[in-house]
């Protein structure tokens, strides 16, 4: 069985009693954590051009695209680019686009602080991603 519930602007004691009925079955509930081609195609036409390419380019070479691809010249920095994304998801969960557990589908990779060496898209976003980054419709 399954069960998906909206509410949209509950009153505090209503929301109240329903967070502590969740709590109590807890164990029986899954959270949603699946990132859709609907909200996949909403986040990245959300995003600003330089967060969508990172996107674009991970998902269409398989789920990484390193960090020099996508620089313009030697010491142009790719700063904040990812960033855009994270601030994007979490916008999306405010606004009732999907759930707060999704993650951001992109994690960037290095050696810490200091400069990204990469991107990546978990392989089993890749798809979806790139379904969105090609052809994005507003179908949601």
């Amino acid at each position: 069985m399954k069960i998906t519930i909206a509410v949209e602007q509950p009153t505090e004691d209503f929301q109240k009693k329903l967070l502590a009925l969740l709590a109590d079955h807890a164990a029986d509930i899954e959270p949603d954590t699946a990132w859709t081609k609907e909200r996949a195609e909403r986040l990245y036409l959300a995003l600003p051009p330089n967060a969508r390419r990172i996107i674009k380019e991970a998902a269409n070479r398989g789920g990484y695209v390193s960090a020099d691809d996508l620089r313009s010249g030697e010491d142009s920095s790719l700063r904040g680019h990812s960033a855009a994304i994270k601030r994007a998801v979490d916008r999306g969960a405010r606004e009732g686009w999907w759930p707060d557990t999704l993650e951001s589908p992109v994690q960037a990779q290095g050696p810490g602080f200091g400069k990204v060496v990469g991107y990546l898209i978990l392989e089993d976003l890749v798809e979806v991603f790139k379904r969105a980054a090609n052809k994005p419709s507003q179908d949601w």
